[in-house]
């Protein structure tokens, strides 16, 4: 999975400024969240022994909940920096009190930022203390040629005594190095601290219960047939108002040839013109009718397979799309039902992006495996997707629903977006 990570590479003097003003600030926010954070490892370590006893349990949920919009919070933070975003995945929790704690407690999310609250206060306590000491350091070593006259003699900063402008210089030196490793540094320590972040709250596949799996299925049944009975209106019209109109079409237009050759030699002429007419008519027909078939089954996704399929997909994108294929399947081709699936999500994605993200460049990668297919569209467009919002993102999360796959949109504003979607071959 390519996710843009949050070190740009640096771009002349201002480049760097605005990286480590970004790294600071992220520290620093880090930092003093982290010392709340530490005041809430106690609070909950009070309100969890309390539980035993009884009065703690009206205590969790509210602490809980505050614990929630703390990590939900971070995860912004934390996206905004890594440039992608950390969903939640929280169970509902309502109703009385002790209804709600025993939601919280039989969610693993719950766990997840319980182990998140230590792990972030630590690593944002060190982080910003060893920002505030690098960057106090800088600030002294750099300021020595202001101040170091203006004291009385003789000058000294810690163990150092500044006597002389050679000892000055060699300050000023000492200055920069710490203004060079704070550049350095802090952008680390923040995407340190934002991976540390992903790792512990991004969302992980739980072991459902078999009523939870029933309704998944369900409704995952329930798209697909809605998709499918929207395919075939579709290819329904595609058939009225292509083939089918040119085919009624062409009937007419023959019965005109017919008419004009009983009345005579003299109108042969017309009747030509007309016959040429009609050629072209045919023509437009039989396109069309091609257009209809591929649309149900693409003949070179039969004979060549999905990757030769997606190289004439990314061909005959509109914008400049690159593609990089995987085929880790040891020449076993998946289900033609998965095939086609994949054929038409990579379709509908490469729309998407022509279409309405006004992106300059896109780039594909198809990895096929025994046990999966994996497809990930990336385009520098303006971003801003939002999932299920569209019919084209809608219809991708059905198709790939119907076969138990995973979708997933990372579309931030201003770009760049990239879908990615996963497609077991297996029954």
């Amino acid at each position: 999975m390519a996710v843009r990570r949050g070190l740009p590479g640096v771009d002349g003097l201002r480049g760097f400024g605005r990286r480590f003003a970004a790294a600071l600030r992220y520290v620093l926010a880090a930092g003093g969240t982290g010392l709340v954070g530490l005041a809430g490892v106690y609070v909950l370590l009070a309100v969890s022994v309390l539980s035993l006893i009884g009065p703690g349990l009206y205590l969790l949920p509210p602490a809980l909940s505050r614990l929630r919009r703390a990590a939900d919070a971070q995860r912004r933070w934390s996206g905004r920096w890594l440039d992608c975003e950390i969903p939640s995945d929280y169970r509902p929790a309502e109703g009385r009190p002790l209804v709600r704690a025993q939601a919280m407690l039989t969610d693993r999310a719950t766990y997840a930022d319980l182990l998140w609250l230590p792990v972030h206060a630590l690593l944002g306590v060190l982080g910003a203390a060893l920002s505030l000491m690098l960057c106090a350091g800088a600030a002294s070593w750099l300021t020595v040629p202001l101040w170091w006259q203006a004291v009385p003699a003789p000058a000294q900063l810690l163990v150092w005594e500044i006597d002389s402008w050679w000892a000055v210089s060699a300050a000023f030196a000492v200055g920069l190095a710490y203004a060079v490793l704070a550049g350095w540094l802090l952008p680390w320590c923040a995407q340190l601290h934002a991976l540390a972040t992903r790792a512990l709250l991004r969302p992980r596949r739980r072991r459902v219960s078999l009523a939870e799996r029933v309704q998944e299925l369900t409704v995952t049944r329930a798209e697909a047939l809605e998709a499918h009975a929207a395919e075939l209106r579709r290819i329904e019209r595609d058939l009225h108002d292509g083939a089918q109109a040119g085919m009624v079409s062409v009937s007419l237009r023959l019965a005109l040839v017919k008419r004009a050759l009983e009345a005579g030699p003299e109108r042969l002429p017309e009747a030509l013109a007309m016959l040429e007419r009609t050629r072209e008519v045919t023509e437009q027909a039989v396109r069309s009718l091609r257009g209809a078939v591929r649309s149900i089954y693409p003949p070179v996704l039969l004979d060549h397979g999905l990757a030769e399929a997606a190289r004439s997909l990314v061909a005959a994108c509109q914008i400049p799309t690159e593609l990089d294929v995987e085929d880790e399947a040891g020449g076993t081709r998946a289900p033609v039902a998965v095939e086609a699936a994949a054929y038409f999500v990579l379709s509908e994605a490469l729309t998407n992006t022509a279409k309405h993200s006004g992106a300059a460049h896109g780039r594909v990668h198809l990895r096929i495996t025994a046990r999966a297919i994996h497809i990930v569209v990336r385009d520098d467009g303006r971003g801003g997707a939002v999932p299920g919002a569209g019919s084209g993102i809608r219809g991708i999360e059905r198709r790939v629903a119907a076969f138990d796959g995973v979708t997933e949109l990372d579309s931030p504003p201003g770009g760049p977006t990239e879908l990615r979607v996963e497609l077991p071959c297996g029954s």
